[in-house]
């Protein structure tokens, strides 16, 4: 009996234990119908896993109307939307240039998650300098050249426009006398070298993370092709990766502490590569940005850009409209200058107005609409900000004989002359070809604003297109003729010129031994240019060949008084090492704010200060590293910053300026 009723226990037992087996079984082989769900089992959800989102900004605290760059991803998330400061639809990943930031703000995003109900999010706030008071001083700038050597401007994102050029793979450094061979657009077609950064010598001797930081960190490497990629100055190239479906490589190039330059060699490229970039340390692949987050943010004190050496504009090869270099080249290291939609590109990001220079080998006389002038002037009508004004020069310092232009247009005047093309340049029977010459200059910029005005319209002559007169600072009397030459000839120049000036620049000795011999040297010449900024004597329209000021022709022919150049020039100290010492001197504060106190304070209307940024051992320079402030840089930014009604004092006798 007791077998017995264990038995039936036994048979209760999996009668009731066999449901919850095919229950455990169900999906799995031999156990139930494989694939299918017990309709009396609860489903199981994926767990929710909120996304982490990061959030930064490059930098955090800008310039008012400057630049910042946000960079963001988000794990764990299939989408983002941008609230605050910003706004939209965005990638998980990305970065996103803010230009022209005006107001202080938070800068929010919400990123979704995969599964539903779940979100991160991530917040920072830019902080934006006050709005410049209103009457500030305005002061302009000369920019640099594009070039690969001590390049300190930080022009280009991509260093790519600013390297030397394709060389062949034995000598990188060489692309004038060892080129590889180019496809149409310029890409080379065979294994090539190239520079893209190199180091002048430094008169300091210090090393390189002090005086350059902004060379070093992780650049961001793309290109069309394949390739084996070596430097000879030992960059680390790192996280090579190549994409068959699109056929482009991505790598990293590491610049650590002990680097001297920039190089990429590239080997085993089965014809060559395409659109090679290289982005500085900071900028991702794919960013919209062309110039610099801290170039901009740098120019944004400033209220004109002189574009003179960005346009390579003495010696300038260029002859035709047509000649000029394409926006497309793979460099912007040129002979020609950078492309002009660049020049143009600048000045509406930067919001600033240009100073821009025609080179002296084109046809001004050109009437097709094939003429140079028309043609820029109608680029530029089309592309440039309508707030923005264009200071327009003819070549620069054409009086020069350093420059190619200098003899170039001497040849052309005394061309003109004797067959008969031009006889207004000999109008007074001067009989003098450098008159002849000098005075050719100014029949150009003539006929440079009657261009701009078929484009832009006459009454946009002197107001938004600004033709400027500018010649040797130390000898105004021939600024004098050109006026007294355009006046006779072709009516009152003020229908014509927008202002007249020079470049007073004030220098040392070649002899100076000490800093404080260096700056007594450079005091005395500062103290000579302060009559040169008044208007005294006064002119009446007559011959004066000396005792004549930019500032009393200005005022006599209805022109501002400005200044192309100027500020401390060191160029010709013999001793390199004390030159450098003095520029991080605080008298060349005390110097520089001097001297546009006393320009300012003769009631003069635009200092353009010479030059942004230069390598050690190029003294004109505001700065040898953009991040990294200066004397001069403090200088300026006082002078700025001072309301323009606060300079009220003006020498008039070289005694009239004691520094303290």
């Amino acid at each position: 009996m007791k077998t017995y009723k264990n038995i039936l226990h036994l048979i209760i037992a999996s009668l009731l234990i066999m449901p919850l087996l095919a229950q455990a079984d169900d999906g799995n082989e031999g156990g139930g119908r494989s694939g299918s769900t017990n309709s009396n089992s609860p489903a199981v959800a994926a767990p929710s896993v909120k996304p982490i989102v990061s959030l930064s900004a490059a930098p955090t605290s800008v310039p008012y109307n400057g630049v910042t760059v946000l960079t963001w991803s988000a794990t764990n998330a299939s989408s983002c939307t941008a609230s605050g400061g910003w706004s939209g639809t965005l990638p998980v990943s990305g970065s996103k240039p803010l230009y022209g930031l005006t107001t202080t703000r938070t800068y929010a995003l919400v990123c979704t998650g995969s599964t539903a109900n779940t979100a991160g999010s991530g917040s920072l706030s830019i902080t934006v300098a006050a709005k410049p008071a209103s009457g500030a001083t305005p002061v302009g700038i000369n920019l640099s050249s594009v070039s690969d050597w001590g390049d300190r401007q930080l022009t280009f994102v991509d260093v790519m426009k600013q390297s030397r050029g394709f060389a062949n793979i034995n000598n990188p450094w060489d692309p004038s006398t060892n080129p590889p061979p180019l496809d149409a657009n310029g890409w080379p077609t065979t294994d090539f070298g190239v520079y893209f950064i190199t180091i002048p010598y430094d008169p300091l001797q210090r090393p390189l993370t002090a005086s350059y930081p902004s060379m070093f960190g992780t650049y961001t490497l793309s290109f069309n092709g394949q390739a084996n990629i070596g430097s000879k100055d030992g960059n680390q190239i790192i996280n090579q990766v190549y994409n068959a479906a699109t056929n482009t490589t991505t790598a990293q190039v590491v610049v650590g502490p002990t680097q001297t330059g920039l190089d990429l060699e590239f080997y085993n490229t089965n014809n060559g590569v395409q659109n090679l970039q290289l982005l500085r340390p900071g900028y991702a692949l794919g960013t919209g940005q062309v110039f610099t987050t801290q170039l901009l943010n740098t120019l944004q004190p400033f209220s004109v850009l002189r574009t003179m050496e960005l346009l390579n504009t003495n010696s300038n090869p260029v002859t035709a409209w047509t000649g000029r270099t394409p926006v497309t080249a793979p460099t912007q290291q040129d002979p020609r200058g950078i492309a002009w939609e660049y020049v143009i590109q600048l000045a509406n990001a930067a919001g600033k107005d240009i100073w821009i220079n025609i080179p002296e080998g084109v046809d001004l006389t050109d009437t097709t609409t094939n003429n140079y002038v028309i043609q820029l002037a109608t680029l530029l009508k089309a592309n440039l900000n309508s707030n923005l004004h264009v200071y327009v020069e003819y070549s620069n310092e054409v009086w020069n004989s350093e420059f190619a232009q200098n003899s170039a247009n001497l040849n052309s005047a005394i061309n003109d002359v004797n067959s008969g093309a031009d006889a207004t340049l000999n109008y007074d029977g001067v009989n003098n070809q450098w008159y002849w010459g000098f005075r050719r200059v100014a029949h150009q910029l003539v006929r440079v604003s009657q261009l701009f005005a078929q484009v832009y319209g006459q009454a946009a002559i002197n107001t938004v297109i600004r033709p400027v007169f500018v010649f040797q600072d130390v000898q105004p009397f021939l600024t004098e003729d050109a006026l007294r030459y355009v006046n006779s000839n072709f009516g009152a120049p003020k229908q014509y010129f927008y202002a007249i000036g020079g470049a007073p620049y004030f220098g040392g000795s070649t002899s100076d031994t000490t800093l404080d011999g260096l700056f007594a040297n450079l005091q005395t010449s500062l103290n000579q240019y302060m009559a040169g900024f008044t208007g005294l004597p006064a002119y009446n329209g007559g011959v004066v060949w000396n005792g004549v000021t930019f500032k009393s022709l200005a005022k006599y022919f209805g022109l501002k008084s400005v200044t192309y150049e100027g500020g401390p020039d060191l160029s010709q100290e013999s001793n390199s090492t004390l030159a450098e010492q003095a520029e991080n001197d605080p008298r060349m504060n005390q110097y520089v704010q001097a001297e546009l106190a006393d320009f300012y304070g003769c009631g003069n209307d635009l200092f353009v200060y010479y030059s942004l940024a230069t390598a050690p051992g190029d003294t004109f320079g505001v700065y040898e590293d953009l991040t990294v402030p200066t004397e001069k840089s403090a200088a300026l930014t006082t002078v700025i910053k001072t309301p323009l009604a606060s300079y009220n004092v003006c020498s008039a006798t070289d005694s009239g300026l004691l520094i303290q």
